[in-house]
């Protein structure tokens, strides 16, 4: 009897470890592109929505994506493929969130890299810094009663291609100085994918001959004239 288990009990825990992988991997279908991901992969940014115009988080739980007087990074892969008859063409990413400092020595940064590799003609890859719109400067007081205040920061790449992986390799940093305090979270991250339709070769060859025929009724009432 104990033989004849064994093999079921191989046969279930084989069965697991499948299901636990293939549940790890996520696709999203936005109509003229698909998003896959794994979702172990995707650090403290959580889970991902699909947007209008592409996807977006909402970092959040415990830690959430909030530095406390240190440094804080984590990084997010997404693979995107574009449907047939388009190409993938840009990606712009906007992040938000808010800081809070005490002490005019203490600061608070944002930093990282957006990086879109094409995973067909693999010698193309753009990477761009993701840097805030403004200095992250203001401090304050016990007179405030402790104000937060928002930063943003942006970065975008042009890349032309019909599957690519993209990462988002994003830092916080929150130094305090001086017996100060600094804490810096993110709460909004969208990256924003736009795709192009790429005629088919007989939609093509039909603009082609269009043309060749209205540059030739052109010329014989040129002639005609």
């Amino acid at each position: 009897m104990i033989h004849k288990l064994k093999p079921l009990a191989a046969l279930l825990a084989s069965a697991l470890i499948s299901t636990g992988a293939l549940a790890a991997t996520q696709t999203l279908d936005a109509g003229n592109y698909t998003i896959t991901y794994d979702d172990t992969a995707l650090g403290l940014f959580g889970t991902p929505v699909l947007t209008s115009s592409g996807i977006a988080f909402a970092p959040g739980g415990t830690p959430g994506f909030t530095a406390v007087n240190t440094v804080l990074q984590s990084i997010a892969a997404l693979t995107i493929t574009a449907d047939a008859g388009y190409k993938l063409t840009s990606f712009n990413l906007n992040e938000k969130g808010s800081y809070f400092k005490v002490g005019g020595d203490s600061v608070v940064f944002v930093g990282g890299k957006l990086t879109v590799q094409d995973l067909v003609n693999t010698g193309n890859s753009v990477v761009k810094d993701i840097s805030s719109g403004s200095p992250l400067s203001v401090t304050t007081t016990f007179d405030q009663n402790f104000k937060t205040e928002t930063w943003s920061a942006t970065a975008g790449a042009s890349l032309a291609a019909s599957k690519v992986h993209v990462s988002i390799f994003d830092v916080l940093g929150a130094i305090p100085f001086n017996g100060g305090y600094a804490s810096i979270g993110k709460s909004n991250v969208i990256l924003d994918v736009t795709v192009a339709a790429v005629p088919e070769p007989q939609s093509f060859a039909m603009l082609l001959a269009g043309l060749g025929i209205v540059g030739a009724v052109a010329r014989r009432r040129r002639i005609g004239a």
